[in-house]
């Protein structure tokens, strides 16, 4: 009875213990992961400022590029993630890398353009596409490392793992951020009041940037450079070939197939032929409406609703909240609960994600802010990385991209429509220079955007029967 007892504290240990004997591989994958994705959130989160305010877009315009930005994100991971697979692990991160440092070096140069908006306009679009491109290959790719440097006993704790470190990453540019932005932005208007630490270098990246955004977007650019100096530093041939189990597609996969017989397998082979799953993964589109509100609506939201204070902590409250919740909790959830039905977990995850954008209803207030983005992000710690593990798990060898990209298509759809809206609903009920008797007008937006996160949980709930037995099959069948 004993043993009994202590067995699941045993196994709750060992989980943590059996990352400890993974290939440094597995960690080389998570640290380019990671580190690219920091820089790609960084620039991400001030994306609709940075077109706004310093370029001079217009509120729609911007949330229009961003949404198709982030969409071609994950159309890229559906064409060329998959395809770059196939090249090694080691080349497509490589690849992904240049492509997406070379993206941000564009974009970061529109700030300064010295040919007008027309050349402006053009860095900003082509720089976004190389990016799409890089991250559309590196996130399937370190996704498919994940998988192929872990073993059945360590694999749903190397993808909490990966997941739970990305957050970390967000935490510390979130910081540098909320340090940079606003000193920076002080330094040009020529009000830097105080000494603030780190001063000679906000000032050098005053004097090579024209703004605090643009700031940020340098140190993203440098950050992406150092990722890539590493990567071809310390994943040598001999550190990729120390895996647990190549990701490696059977020879009948690999011979020339006719381009219809391809599309039939693609179709008849993938999660297409289950009705069930992709109910199941088109249910979760608009609970993930709020994960892109994030960067669409949130940043602007905040540093037009709250006084000065907080809108210059606006980074903190978007990008240290949910990562440090994500980072400590996705793991603890993931080993607490592997044995739980996954299906249950995202009608749980979901609901505890979607309740709190109610809170906002009530108009800006801090401390409902706060509870917002906790509440919020337990919920997402609740089925974020489990999910990422079913899609890959479901996979036959060869084609983890393939399925990983295949089970984004939501979250693409999902970014790709909150964009059309986002922009004009911001600009009518959260306009610029918002007069403090109008603020009420900012919990309509939340209601709505509430509602719409809703409907997740209850759509699942309501057909827990019918997608659950045909996810028992899918298993019992895999």
């Amino acid at each position: 009875m004993t043993a009994n007892s202590q067995s699941p504290f045993r196994g709750f240990v060992d989980t943590f213990i059996q990352l400890g004997r993974l290939p440094g591989g597995f960690w080389y994958v998570i640290g380019a992961f990671v580190l690219d994705t920091t820089a790609y959130f960084g620039v991400l989160t001030l994306m609709t400022s940075y077109l706004n305010r310093d370029l001079g877009w217009s509120e729609a315009h911007a949330s229009i590029t961003v949404s198709i930005f982030t969409m071609l994100v994950t159309l890229c991971m559906l064409g060329i993630g998959s395809w770059a697979e196939g090249y090694g692990l080691r080349r497509a991160i490589i690849a992904g890398l240049l492509l997406s440092l070379t993206g941000r070096v564009a974009y970061c140069a529109a700030g300064g353009a010295g040919g007008g908006q027309g050349m402006a306009v053009l860095l900003v679009l082509g720089g976004l596409l190389l990016v799409a491109c890089g991250s559309g290959i590196l996130q399937p790719v370190c996704y498919s490392g994940v998988k192929q440097f872990t073993d059945e006993k360590t694999s749903s704790m190397g993808y909490a793992l990966i997941y739970a470190i990305m957050n970390l990453g967000l935490v510390g540019i979130g910081a540098l951020s909320s340090w940079i932005r606003p000193a920076v932005q002080e330094i040009h208007d020529q009000k830097l009041s105080g000494q603030h630490f780190g001063e000679p270098i906000l000032r050098w990246l005053a004097a090579v940037s024209g703004s605090g955004i643009q700031a940020v977007n340098l140190v993203c650019v440098l950050l992406t450079l150092l990722t890539l100096l590493l990567f071809l530093v310390l994943m040598t041939p001999k550190a990729e070939a120390a895996r647990a189990r190549p990701d490696i597609m059977p020879k009948t996969e690999g011979e020339k197939l006719s381009l219809s017989l391809r599309l039939r397998r693609y179709f008849a082979e993938g999660p297409f032929s289950n009705m069930r799953f992709l109910f199941f993964i088109f249910m979760l589109l608009p609970v993930r409406t709020l994960f892109a509100h994030q960067w669409l609506t949130m940043p602007e939201y905040i540093l037009r609703a709250y006084d000065k204070p907080v809108a210059d902590k606006m980074e903190w409250l978007v990008n240290w909240i949910n990562p440090m919740i994500i980072f400590i909790f996705v793991p603890l959830f993931t080993a607490l609960t592997r044995r739980v039905n996954i299906y249950k977990m995202m009608v749980l995850g979901s609901f505890v994600s979607a309740a709190p954008t109610f809170l906002l209803c009530f108009g800006p207030d801090l401390k409902l802010l706060l509870i917002y983005f906790v509440v919020f992000s337990l919920g997402e710690a609740l089925w974020s990385a489990r999910f990422l593990e079913y899609a890959s798990e479901l996979a036959p060898p060869g084609r983890v991209a393939q399925f990983m990209g295949m089970a984004q298509i939501p979250w693409l759809l999902a970014k790709g429509t909150t964009g059309l809206y986002s922009g004009y609903l911001l600009a009518h009920y959260v306009p610029q220079n918002l007069p403090p008797e109008q603020q009420t007008t900012t919990g309509a937006l939340w209601f709505i955007y509430g509602c719409i996160a809703m409907t997740s949980p209850i759509g699942l709930w309501l057909a827990r029967k019918w997608v659950m037995a045909g996810l028992r099959a899918t298993s019992a069948k895999d």
